[in-house]
């Protein structure tokens, strides 16, 4: 109910003073003469908010619906689905533009066309593919025409050197072992170094490969395998994250069905920069995009989306 207070020098000025201001629907509940005029008290009825409505789920859509059983297959619930699935401002009915909305206004991409760094060094767990992807980094920038310098810090591997050779042969460049000087990157060339694995939960490794990643000058891009535990993935990231990391590098794409680690380390801010599509040396990495990511996700989770196998 909504309750005002009208002062006039006539009840027929009050009362049209009421209507203007309440409506038609108005009802006077008392009146009192004064002196210099007259008071009216009146009242009109307001449609009382719906308490349980305002207080609980917010309203969500068949689309937000599909989106989050989609994050919810990979691994990746709430509260941080919730999260990602809040920045999406977006009426649709398409649970991949849902998706593709909030990847994008969550998330860091790369922007198009944008160029990688000239000098770089590949840090990450053993086996997650780094060797591979520097090959891959190298073939793309040598393709261009650019001048390249490949180095391997990866001493403790057996045959990482004569693995590294191989994968270079075929494009004219000799990679060379990394030194115990301090790397000086050629402004002319691209410097691409193939870091060595560590255990991304021992401290000593990482003291190491902190204080190798502040002697190359080089800065350090995460190579991460899909299809990691979530919270492993986190933690993972955050590590990478303390000693300069702001980019990665997915691999093992081909073999993930689940992406909830990819995206948990997107969480905290790191780029999405590259996706390595296949195990052939031949395929180049792709730039990730909000769209593409979110095909993806629903390309893993058919029956969920709706969208067919």
């Amino acid at each position: 109910m909504r309750l005002r207070v009208f002062e006039a020098r006539t009840v027929q000025e009050a009362l049209a003073r009421m209507r203007e201001s309440l409506g038609p629907d108005a009802v006077i509940v008392s009146t009192r003469e004064r002196p210099e005029g007259v008071t009216v008290a009146a009242a009109v009825d307001t449609a009382e908010p719906d308490l349980e409505a305002l207080l609980g789920r917010p309203p969500t859509s068949p689309a937000l619906e599909a989106a989050r059983a989609v994050l919810a297959h990979h691994g990746f619930g709430p509260p941080r689905a919730e999260a990602l699935l809040a920045a999406s401002t977006l009426p649709s009915s398409d649970p991949g533009a849902v998706l593709a909305d909030a990847l994008a206004r969550r998330y860091r991409f790369p922007e198009p066309g944008a160029l990688m760094p000239r000098a770089v060094v590949l840090v990450g767990p053993p086996g997650a593919g780094k060797t591979a992807a520097l090959a891959r980094l190298a073939a793309a920038a040598a393709l261009a025409g650019e001048r390249v310098t490949v180095i391997s810090a990866d001493a403790e591997r057996a045959g990482g050197l004569d693995q590294l050779r191989a994968l270079m042969a075929p494009l004219g460049i000799e990679p060379r072992p990394l030194r115990e000087e301090t790397l000086t990157p050629d402004p002319g060339h691209h410097t691409l170094v193939d870091g060595p694995g560590v255990n991304p939960f021992r401290r000593d490794e990482l003291a190491q490969l902190s204080e190798l990643v502040r002697r190359l000058r080089c800065e350090p891009i995460l190579v991460l395998p899909a299809g990691l535990d979530v919270e492993d993935c986190a933690e993972l990231a955050a590590n990478f994250q303390a000693m300069g990391v702001r980019r990665m590098i997915t691999t093992r794409l081909d073999l993930a069905r689940r992406l909830g680690g990819v995206l948990a380390a997107a969480e905290l801010g790191l780029e999405l920069t590259f996706a390595a599509t296949s195990p052939l040396i031949g395929k180049p990495l792709l730039p990730w995009s909000p769209a593409g990511l979110a095909r993806l996700l629903l390309a893993r989770a058919p029956a969920l989306s709706g969208e067919r196998p």
